[in-house]
């Protein structure tokens, strides 16, 4: 271990694209005191765009003579600074308000600190959102947002995850308002003009946990045992508040039994917001969502917003309740909330349904790792600490946790995470903290895999080879780790199981890799049918196992395990026989699973031939799910068949998911359909939910790239139009801006949009051109108070576009 940390505070010990220049190792910083309440009282200027504070900070001093008080403190208009302790000078620069004593503090001693100011338009963490010309619609809200390090701009605190206490909010509203924050509701007043909403949070969390979140409300109630369970939106988005938040009881209930702590807060509120910048923050006991996950009857056919509802609760214990010391173990919150959020789909709707979740995390980290850069889960050389909010910090680390239940077995693991969640409710934790809390309840020597696959990066790749031996009745398996070993990715060891299905059923073998290559045999009753690796897919890796047709089209039908006939659809799909096609258009019809109806439909049109059209149109007769319909559709798109124009022009007007309505009218913008271009005007007049239809449309239209399509594209990029509107028109300018210097320059014009969701997009869309004429503009957003995903794109686009790349 301490080798390990030695080395990866080098820089030439990382991966280059992730350590980005002027990167160094990060630890807590020191403190004079410990938090032990704040009390905020606010008044909130909302024309104004400003709030007026009166912060009043319980501090008790760690050491002795402790002679100051250091507050993060971006931007403020300092009116005084008082204390209980008597007279206090202070200094201000803009970023951080250190309080000096006249007489140190001695270790134990309480000290009170008033700090009086007023910020207004703050660059972060706090927003103000309203109407305007452009949106004259837009509700009036106020949200907060603390995470990682956004507290500061909106009062002052030790804004760091290390220190936990206890909050209370006193803030004045303009009546008719409703105000949501952390805890439990003391006392709601009615002043002259305004309502005074009064918060307490009675057990301590972290300063970038406090929330403030006013709007225009509507309450719904509802409950867990004796748990207030209230959810908050716009009035007239009520139904739609249900369906995305309405399996919330479900989930606290299932949640308190994993891990054997009750959920421990005195209410749990959801607040939907508007043109909030992220899908969820889990603040303690009050969640602000994006309102965009509000949906009507007809998204709802195949959308759920179940993934963040789960994901923000459980934060609520891993995160919240157990908070990391310092954000290079932020996976003890991030991957822990992943891997929950899969856990409550495995409960609610079955392992299938789990399993393709996992698929899908596990998609997401291999296009990281081999797109972006590598790294250890615990990396501590960053330079903000936005930088590890990434794909290994949620989808890797989630399947690393499905790994360590794999290896100790269901009682041991949740054996292991009640004892994880017992010993350290109401503490901030480091990984080792963890690692203790398994190795207590199982026993086990946990330091090679932790050290492999947390404080390692990269994962194993394993090259398996098959033969049988008949006269010996053996299996033959050899199986290489083919992966490039380094300072950071070694050889993986991993225990592996191997499975053979015979006439005689199934055996299962395990076996122990460890080494640059195994040849492992195997004594069976008869030759088999069907030889799996990891039959239940519990190892994160990537797997080259060449196959004959006839076991892949056995394990299409046969395995067991979703992923397994997964694989075998994508293998057929590579192999283009008669045979194979016969294979699929059966299994496309009989497999009951969406996710693998639909990788079959996508095989069949990866082979395109007149056999595989059929049996996709065929298919879409009986295919009901929408999830399957989904693929099976965008399948169509790479025939130029008249009679499949017709066949999908037909589907457009008839299918009953925004989802599948999209996918056939893409379709048809791929195979040239022009008779798009008429449907377009009708087309752009239809509402939907988030203007989904709005965004279908101009995807196809950019798919069949008609005369006329850029000022089309540019005109929807306009501050006016729906932010999903305006997104999606950036990513189609992206897919058809190269080497057009008009596209370019509109784009670095919307660098300076105020919708940060925009701005992220134009970086993306900018790198993706690749010209370095964008860079100048680039580079000013690489520095400064701007969100942190902000400078980090801009960053990377500026090495990419220069062409250094991971240098």
């Amino acid at each position: 271990m301490k080798e390990f940390f030695e080395c990866c505070h080098k820089r030439s010990a990382l991966d280059s694209r992730f350590v980005l220049k002027g990167a160094e190792a990060q630890y807590a910083p020191d403190r004079t005191f410990d938090t032990e309440h704040i009390m905020l009282d606010l008044d909130l200027d909302i024309p104004g765009k400003a709030l007026s504070g009166l912060c009043t900070t319980t501090l008790r001093a760690i050491s002795d003579d402790a002679g100051e008080m250091v507050f993060d403190a971006v931007d403020f208009h300092v009116k005084f600074v008082r204390s209980n302790q008597g007279a206090v000078s202070y200094q201000y620069n803009k970023r951080q308000l250190t309080v000096q004593f006249k007489n140190p503090i001695q270790s134990g001693d309480v000290v009170q600190i008033q700090i009086g100011y007023r910020v207004t338009r703050p660059k972060l963490g706090l927003y103000f959102i309203g109407p305007d010309k452009h949106y004259p619609h837009k509700p009036v809200q106020v949200w907060t947002q603390g995470e990682d390090e956004f507290a500061r701009y909106w009062f002052p605190c030790h804004d760091a995850p290390q220190d936990r206490t206890s909050t209370e909010i006193l803030v004045k509203v303009p009546k008719g308002m409703t105000a949501v924050s952390n805890g439990r509701l003391v006392k709601k007043s009615p002043l002259k003009n305004k309502i005074q909403f009064h918060w307490k949070q009675d057990i301590p969390h972290a300063a970038y946990l406090v929330t403030l979140a006013v709007g225009h409300f509507t309450e719904i109630k509802d409950h867990w045992k004796n748990i207030p369970v209230t959810y908050y939106c716009t009035p007239g988005r009520e139904q739609d508040t249900r369906r995305a938040f309405g399996k919330t009881p479900k989930m606290m209930a299932f949640f308190s039994k994993k891990t054997g702590q009750p959920y421990p807060y005195p209410k749990y509120a959801q607040v939907a917001a508007e043109d909030f910048i992220y899908g969820g923050m889990e603040n303690t006991s009050a969640t602000t969502q994006t309102a965009k996950v509000l949906h009507d009857e007809r998204a709802h056919l195949d959308f759920s917003a179940d993934y963040l509802a789960a994901h923000e609760l459980a934060h609520q214990w891993f995160g919240d309740l157990i908070t990391c010391q310092e954000w290079s173990h932020a996976w003890l919150n991030e991957s822990f909330a992943t891997y929950f959020e899969a856990l409550f789909t495995e409960h609610d709707r079955g392992k299938d349904e789990f399993f393709w979740e996992l698929r899908q995390n596990a998609a997401q980290y291999f296009e990281e790792d081999k797109s972006s850069y590598r790294r250890p889960l615990v990396s501590k050389v960053y330079k903000s600490p936005t930088d590890l909010f990434d794909r290994h910090l949620y989808e890797k680390g989630s399947l690393i946790l499905h790994m360590l239940r794999c290896v100790l077995g269901e009682t041991a693991f949740w054996t292991s995470i009640q004892t994880y969640v017992k010993d350290n409710k109401g503490l901030v934790v480091e990984t080792i903290d963890f690692k203790k809390a398994v190795e207590k309840a199982t026993g086990k020597n946990m330091g090679r895999f932790f050290d492999q696959w947390v404080y390692k990066a990269g994962h194993p790749e394993y090259k398996v080879r098959y033969w049988w031996e008949s006269s010996s009745k053996k299996a033959y398996v050899r199986v290489a780790q083919t992966q490039k070993t380094d300072h950071e990715t070694g050889l993986f060891s991993m225990p592996v199981v191997f499975s053979f299905h015979t006439s005689k059923g199934e055996k299962r073998f395990t076996e122990l890799v460890d080494k640059k290559t195994h040849l492992f045999e195997f004594k069976l009753p008869a030759e088999p049918y069907l030889v799996l690796f990891d039959p239940d897919h519990g190892v994160l890796k990537k797997t080259d196992f060449p196959k004959s047709e006839t076991m892949w089209t056995y394990q299409l039908t046969h395995d067991p395990h979703v992923l397994g006939r997964r694989e075998a659809a994508m293998a057929l799909g590579k192999i283009n026989s008669v045979s194979a096609v016969q294979a699929l258009s059966e299994a496309l019809i009989e497999e009951k699973f969406w996710g693998v109806q639909g990788e079959i439909g996508s095989a069949l049109g990866q082979i395109s031939t007149p056999e595989a059209v059929e049996a996709l149109l065929y298919g879409l007769k009986t295919i009901t799910h929408p999830k399957a319909r989904r693929p099976c559709l965008s399948a169509l798109g790479g025939s130029r068949s008249a009679c499949v124009r017709e066949e999908l022009q037909k589907f457009s007007q008839t299918e009953k998911s925004y989802f599948t309505e999209n996918a056939s009218l893409l379709a048809r913008g791929k195979s040239g359909d022009m008779s798009l271009i008429a449907e377009f005007p009708a087309r752009m007049k239809r509402e939907s939910w988030n203007d989904i239809l709005r965004c279908g449309a101009l995807e196809a239209m950019t798919a069949l790239q008609p005369p006329g399509l850029v000022s089309i594209l540019k005109k929807h990029t306009a501050y006016g139009h729906s932010h999903s509107l305006r997104l999606t028109a950036v990513r189609c300018l992206a897919k058809i801006g190269a080497g057009r210097a008009d596209v370019q320059t509109h784009l670095l014009a919307l660098m300076n949009d105020p919708y940060l969701l925009v701005q992220l997009n134009v970086v993306k869309a900018l790198t993706d051109i690749g010209n370095e004429q964008a860079v100048p503009v680039l580079k000013k957003f690489t520095k400064g108070d701007y969100d942190g995903r902000l400078i980090r794109m801009a960053e990377e686009a500026v090495l990419k576009l220069n062409g250094h790349d991971g240098e």
